[in-house]
């Protein structure tokens, strides 16, 4: 009798050793994973982040090239311009020139007149040409004459003159236009530069940002390879812990496990929880919406392998509030049912098991809570098969 005691004893201790070496195992690979899951999301983050300012910079040098473009446009155009002007100028000036040469022209021919004249009569005295005529008719010959002479001779002086300040008038709006557009051109050239700077910034910007996209993927391949054998190893150690189970799945076969509250707030799978964090892209569970304190039963037989009720933020949290205490699921407990098949009660607020005990199916082991990654009472219920998450509904009755 006293040898079958001590027998079981053993057997117990041994099966409690079993069960905390397990649940320290699970609990260290799970606390890992969440870190790691923790640091690839914060990375990814960083990734969008910087494919975002890379495409906001890609979009920049486009619309710097264009405004380049179009800037050069206005340059060539202002080239044109003063080109133009500047033959418009020459054109100008040469009828200046011309006109000048005439007026000298007409100038001297006046001023070889009056030596004409003086050279016949020997002086200049024209009363005494108009006083001494021959006759009548010629002192009045000689008066028109003057006259239309003088007349001659004024009036085309003073039409090459006119002529003069017309050309004189268009050549200094004309280089006053030459000026205007050289200034012009100067600010066009001043933009051009400040456009290819800025062009010049923006792809290097695009330089740095491509080199820290590739270093951030590399950096999340790494955390999703380490998270892929921390994945691993939590197989083996299932597998380890299932030897010579009868591989029964339990389809179907366990027990609801929150009473009375049957609303799905949150399924298995991909998702974007508030402000992201552990588990925002791969629920790893079915969250069961309950009031605070309300009942969280086992869902089938077992052994308690993982106790963790150190989380004291039950509270109502905001995303800058939620913890990450418990890898994120706060208080929960872990139960083995054999056969490879372990289930996760997270989030809780209370815990009325410990590590080692057997417990029955629809055996109360904890308050339903919100500790942990949560901003509102829920049960956070997961499904292990051999070490991996799978959908916990089919395996719900």
């Amino acid at each position: 009798m006293k040898k079958t005691f001590l027998i079981l004893t053993i057997i117990i201790l041994t099966m409690s050793f079993t069960c905390c070496s397990i649940a320290s195992s699970i609990q260290d690979l799970e606390n890992q994973q969440s870190t790691i899951e923790d640091n690839k999301s914060n990375a990814e983050k960083e990734l969008e982040g910087v494919k975002t300012e890379k495409s906001e910079a890609l979009t920049a040098i486009e619309e710097l090239s264009d405004q380049i473009s179009e800037s050069e446009e206005q340059l060539d155009n202002l080239n044109t311009q003063i080109k133009t002007l500047e033959k418009e100028i020459k054109k100008t000036q040469q009828e200046l020139d011309d006109a000048q040469e005439r007026q000298d022209a007409e100038q001297t021919a006046l001023e070889q007149r009056i030596v004409a004249q003086y050279k016949t009569s020997g002086t200049l005295d024209y009363w005494k040409i108009l006083l001494n005529p021959k006759s009548p008719l010629e002192f009045i010959s000689n008066i028109h004459m003057f006259k239309k002479i003088a007349k001659y001779d004024n009036d085309l002086i003073e039409s090459i003159e006119a002529e003069k300040q017309i050309i004189e008038k268009a050549k200094a709006d004309l280089d006053n236009k030459k000026s205007e557009v050289k200034i012009a051109k100067a600010e066009a050239e001043k933009e051009n530069v400040k456009l290819k700077n800025a062009k010049m910034q923006k792809n290097n910007q695009v330089a740095k940002l491509s080199d820290a996209e590739k270093e951030l993927q590399a950096k999340i391949d790494e955390y999703q390879q380490e998270m892929d054998n921390i994945e691993a190893e939590m197989k083996r150690i299932a597998a380890e812990a299932s030897k010579g189970s009868s591989g029964a799945t339990f389809n179907g076969q366990l027990q609801w496990p929150c009473p009375n509250y049957v609303r799905i707030s949150s399924y298995f799978g991909g998702r974007e929880s508030p402000g992201g964090g552990v588990g925002s892209r791969n629920h790893k569970g079915v969250d069961l919406a309950a009031s605070h304190g309300s009942s969280i039963v086992a869902a089938e037989s077992g052994t308690v392998i993982t106790v963790s009720n150190k989380c004291t933020h039950d509270y109502p949290k905001t995303v800058a509030t939620k913890c990450s205490c418990g890898g994120g699921y706060g208080n929960y407990v872990m139960i083995s049912h054999g056969n490879g098949l372990v289930t996760l009660y997270g989030h809780c607020s209370t815990i009325n098991v410990s590590v080692g005990q057997t417990v029955t199916r629809g055996q109360k082991i904890a308050g339903v809570g919100t500790t942990g990654y949560s901003t509102g009472n829920h049960l956070h219920f997961g499904v292990l098969v051999n070490g991996s998450y799978v959908n916990p509904l089919p395996y719900i009755q």
